[in-house]
């Protein structure tokens, strides 16, 4: 696989925009423009051979670097670069420029690359994870009206897709809308009864709006379920506990929450 013809301005770091590149590098531009001439089984089995060379030579680049870190070690073009070059459609490439490109500050770039992830036929190859990936990667780099959109987006594709339902929950609740998150918190509880952090998401967001009364059910179970060593539901429930008795609201056990998604005996019990 030929190296970028831009020199020291291709190393990670100081590397233009993909889209730039495209144009502007003649190794680069030429991947494009002979791999659109072939057929899309060849133009996949290149990228995903380009793909895999550019990780295995970036691992190795770091290697040499924390071993001699005053060399200068050529690291060519950032993971993904000549695989999208060759295959616009390889979703693994636009997942890695996509957020290689956000996360250099980028954003318009990389949403664009990471939004087309969505516009990719479901049928591809882990679609649903690396979507997920990509809504996971803009929720961390606290970009989450951003996440919000990728997830938007998949749903209307997969509109029963656990993880996009949970995905677009938690970015709702991380823009402070957990109102609007909380009927795609209680569709994820619904499909996924025996999952610890779907629980600790929906009684989280409930505890933040002060709905303490049904959050407690949520976090308790979310307890029941956690793996060993998972304490973040247990702290959770521990917090709101906290924020219930620092606000003054007495629990009301006695009562049914309507509509509550838990069976007995985490519903508490009661009538109305």
């Amino acid at each position: 696989m030929p190296k970028s013809s831009t020199g020291s301005e291709s190393a990670e770091g100081g590397c233009p925009a993909f889209e730039k590149l495209l144009i502007e590098d003649r190794d680069l531009s030429a991947l494009r423009t002979e791999y659109a001439r072939r057929p899309l089984s060849e133009r996949r089995a290149a990228a995903e051979w380009a793909y895999d060379e550019a990780i295995a030579n970036s691992m190795f680049t770091a290697a040499l670097a924390r071993v001699d870190p005053d060399a200068d070690h050529q690291a060519g073009w950032p993971p993904g670069f000549a695989a999208l070059a060759i295959d616009p459609e390889y979703a693994p490439a636009l997942l890695s420029v996509g957020c290689y490109e956000y996360g250099t500050g980028r954003k318009r770039q990389g949403m664009d690359l990471l939004f087309q992830l969505t516009e990719l036929s479901p049928r591809t190859p882990d679609w649903v994870e690396i979507v997920d990936k990509a809504g996971s990667f803009l929720v961390n780099f606290g970009a989450h009206d951003n996440a919000c959109r990728v997830y938007q987006a998949a749903l209307k594709v997969r509109p029963d897709q656990l993880e996009f339902i949970i995905g677009l929950g938690w970015a709702l609740c991380r823009v402070g809308q957990q109102a609007e998150a909380l009927p795609w918190l209680k569709k994820a509880v619904a499909k996924a009864p025996d999952e610890s952090s779907v629980f600790n998401d929906y009684g989280w967001a409930l505890a933040e709006l002060g709905r303490f009364d049904e959050a407690e059910p949520a976090l308790e179970k979310a307890v029941q379920l956690a793996p060993p060593g998972d304490e973040l539901p247990l702290n959770n429930l521990t917090r709101m506990r906290r924020l219930r008795q620092q606000s003054g609201h007495k629990p009301t056990r006695n009562k049914v929450q309507m509509n509550s998604p838990f069976p007995t005996p985490f519903a508490p019990a009661g009538n109305e």
